[in-house]
């Protein structure tokens, strides 16, 4: 038995270790002891010495190293014999093991394990249509042969001489599989290989609204000239063609390459060119400007949390729970006439997170156009602004990151103010918009000097027309969600709009509720109340509305003046009358629209048909002289309004 085998019965790894150059060492003696690339390292004793690292004091590089390309190979035999792990880990850069093709490449795997698959269920099928009789015959063989191979070690000489030669077989037939494969996969894989030749990765970390740029250097590798196409499977990435804005970027990262006037011209399907001397070197200027954001639209809205698997709760970042992923962009140099590329570039775009300088919320009715004007402060109060610029006022540029959405400012008169103007368009109940406008001062939008949030809550309408002082309700229709929630309603004005359930209550799976709401209003016109239906377990929002009130005033019946006198700490109580017109007995509830000015005493009273009744007034005290007007409101059992009193109060 040969020296391998013995290491591989005793268990040991075949190692093969690989140097690019010579190391070198110095034994205690001063003599230097190294290995040479050559037939002599496969025998033992050339690294004898090397193997006994008590008498090697230091290692060192030596000033001449060999070709890259010359390599030092050690057998397994001068691996395992003489070289241990200890000594082996002074190679630790330039040591690994060899693997099997099979556990390397996952298709040649999958290859080699469906013949196997095959090779079982055609046994399985035969085995299955066999007779019961030859089932018998072949087990009677078995037990035979069995038998027969436990009488000598001949026999089991011969028995396993046969397996080994099935073995052999069936390793003959893996390596067939195995050269098909390769022969198969050659040209792809050269081709790869070449492809990542020529390749080069560049890594951008991009915000909003910040313009990225870059020169890539571009050299024709060929001894004619040609014209190169540049090609970009991303918008977002683009080449400058623009000498003025190529010099404002350089000006801006203080780039010091060179320049070149008109240096692209565009193709038929707008693509830039460039043309390459002989051996030529250019720089291609590219610049990245990320036309679109997370904005998205949120159906519900709550706090984002990250559960981790020991039950621990933790509250994500923003930019890891609304960021975006990485992109990777692909640019390629073709000549033309030929579909090969002389180079490529490969971008990788990481976002980061970006400054948010105001933030505006707007409530608007679903599935309409949300269309607003809103006002530039002054250029030179903002942050970042030039100090000065010449030829007056700079010109105000907008970039939004929703290509969806209408976004312009126009250029006034000199010392007017500027306006940015917003049309959006709404979506379904209770989804929120979310998007970013960037404002600029230079026309290359490259550095912004604000970047503004919105956020557009879609709301379902809803509208009452009322009376002040007088109760109006209405139902809202509540569809229940996939599973049951324990949810509360919450309104914006909860003095005027009450709702029925007031505390939380169950809302049950794919059901239908009925809301109910009394609104009062305490004064006359237009006006929008809220009013949101929330999860309290997730903090989710279920439904929203809009309540669009358009109230009017009473008619007055009766107006008093009363005159009173400012400051001190006591008030002042009145009494006035009230006759029941009805011929039978009623009950009267009182309400006021300044209740920080005027108190009942009794909120309700009851009185025959025909009677009256006297109603106490108490006026609380006032700081400043003046005039208010007071309204009394006298409503029925239902809260309709029966009549109104007027009281004109005046502090003097």
């Amino acid at each position: 038995m040969s020296g391998l085998e013995q290491k591989r019965e005793r268990g040991l790894t075949p190692r093969v270790a690989i140097c690019s150059h010579c190391p070198a060492g110095r034994s205690e003696g001063g003599d230097l002891v190294g290995i040479m690339p050559g037939p002599d390292i496969l025998h033992w004793k050339c690294v004898t010495e090397l193997g006994q690292r008590n008498d090697i004091t230091s290692w060192f590089e030596p000033e001449v190293k060999s070709p890259p390309h010359i390599f030092l190979l050690l057998p397994c035999e001068a691996a395992e014999g003489k070289w241990g792990d200890d000594d082996l880990a002074l190679l630790a850069g330039n040591v690994c093991q060899a693997q099997k093709l099979a556990e390397v490449d996952s298709e040649l795997a999958a290859m080699l394990f469906s013949r196997l698959s095959e090779v079982s269920t055609a046994f399985q099928h035969s085995h299955r249509e066999a007779s019961i009789i030859r089932r018998r015959k072949v087990e009677r063989m078995l037990s035979v042969r069995r038998r027969e191979s436990q009488e000598g070690d001949c026999r089991k000489k011969a028995s396993f001489a046969m397996g080994r030669h099935e073995d052999r077989i069936q390793h003959l037939r893996d390596l067939q599989i195995i050269e098909a494969y390769r022969e198969r996969i050659k040209a792809e894989s050269i081709a790869s290989m070449l492809s990542q030749a020529i390749t080069t990765h560049h890594t951008l970390y991009a915000m909003f609204g910040t313009t990225e740029f870059f020169e890539f250097v571009l050299k024709n590798p060929y001894g004619v000239q040609h014209t190169v196409t540049i090609e970009t499977d991303n918008p977002e990435l683009s080449v400058i063609v623009d000498s003025r804005e190529w010099k404002h970027f350089k000006e801006l990262t203080k780039t010091v390459t060179p320049l070149e006037e008109d240096m692209f011209h565009l193709h038929e399907n707008l693509m830039p060119q460039v043309y390459l001397r002989p051996k030529e070197t250019v720089y291609i200027p590219f610049k990245y400007q990320a036309s679109t954001m997370e904005h998205g639209a949120m159906m519900q809205q709550g706090p984002t949390e990250l559960t981790f698997r020991d039950g621990r709760k933790e509250a994500a970042a923003p930019w890891k729970s609304g960021g975006m992923q990485a992109k990777h962009i692909k640019v390629s140099f073709t000549t033309t006439g030929s579909s090969k590329p002389i180079a490529v570039l490969s971008v990788n775009v990481e976002f980061q997170p970006h400054v948010v300088d105001q933030t505006f919320r707007f409530y608007h009715p679903e599935l309409t156009f949300l269309k607003k004007s809103i006002r530039l402060p002054p250029w030179h109060t903002l942050p970042g602004a030039p100090a000065g610029v010449p030829g007056g006022e700079p010109e105000m540029y907008v970039r939004c990151s929703d290509p969806n959405i209408i976004c312009e400012t126009k250029k006034m008169g000199p010392g007017e103010p500027q306006d940015i103007f917003l049309k959006v368009a709404g979506g379904p109940s209770p989804q929120i918009k979310r998007f970013f406008v960037a404002i600029y001062t230079d026309p290359f939008l490259a550095v912004p000097t604000q970047i503004w949030q919105f956020y557009l809550h879609s709301l379902q309408r809803v509208d009452v027309g009322c009376i002040t002082g007088q109760l109006t309700r209405l139902s809202l229709v509540l569809r229940g969600t996939q599973a049951i929630r324990k949810v509360k309603a919450y309104s914006s004005q909860p003095q005027e709009l009450k709702v029925d359930p007031e505390g939380i209550f169950i809302l049950p799976a794919n059901g239908v509720q009925d809301l109910h709401i009394g609104i009062r209003p305490q004064r006359p016109g237009s006006q929008f109340i809220y009013l949101n239906l929330v999860d309290v377990e997730y903090h989710q929002l279920i439904s929203s509305w809009l309540v669009c009130v358009s109230c009017r005033q009473p008619l007055i019946s009766k107006a008093f003046e009363i005159a009173l006198a400012p400051g001190g700490g006591k008030g002042s109580n009145k009494r006035i009358t009230y006759s029941n017109p009805y011929p039978t007995r009623r009950m009267y509830f009182l309400h006021t629209n300044r209740p920080d000015l005027l108190q009942f005493k009794e909120d309700s009273f009851e009185i025959g048909g025909g009677e009256t009744y006297t109603i106490g007034l108490r006026f609380a005290p006032s700081q400043s002289a003046g005039e208010e007007e007071i309204l009394i409101y006298i409503n029925d059992r239902e809260d309709k309004n029966e009549e109104t009193f007027c009281v004109k109060v005046t502090y003097q």
